[in-house]
């Protein structure tokens, strides 16, 4: 567990209301057209995709807004369905997880209580950045989860 800050960076996004029960259902194909709209807008690349969770308090049916987005180095083009935002600078709480999605929760859990240990709030948004992702072996996916603090 890390404390640092993230630096801000602009992105191509697009935000949806939806549940951790009914994430994967509601996200679809979300991330490839996202890759897909700046690879034919000829933007840059900047980073691995962010997923950005606000309102999440751990029970799987509670309503949250998710971000999913892509860091770019220039907002250029019309970006249609997504958006370009820019993500301010954060503080955090910051931990790797090494293996599967569905095993993301027990990082959570872990980090949870450290962060109350060191007398930091949380502010509802945590980002995952997926660092490595490996759909056909997910015990090779590398994930950042970064958890606001103040």
């Amino acid at each position: 567990m890390e404390k640092k800050t993230v630096q801000k960076v602009n992105v191509l996004c697009i935000s949806l209301d939806t549940k951790i029960t009914t994430l994967m259902t509601d996200t679809r194909n979300l991330p490839n057209e996202l890759v897909e709209k700046a690879l034919e807008l000829g933007l840059e690349i900047a980073g691995p995709q962010i997923w950005v969770y606000d309102g999440a308090d751990g029970n799987p049916n509670t309503p949250i807004e998710l971000t999913i987005a892509l860091p770019i180095a220039q907002t250029v083009g019309e970006p249609g369905k997504f958006r370009f935002a820019g993500f301010p600078e954060m503080n955090c709480i910051s931990e790797i997880h090494q293996g599967p999605w569905a095993k993301l929760g027990d990082t959570y859990h872990k980090l949870m209580p450290a962060i109350m240990q060191k007398g930091l709030a949380c502010t509802g948004i945590s980002r995952e950045v997926y660092h490595v992702c490996d759909f056909e072996n997910q015990e090779n996916c590398i994930t950042e989860i970064q958890i606001e603090v103040r």
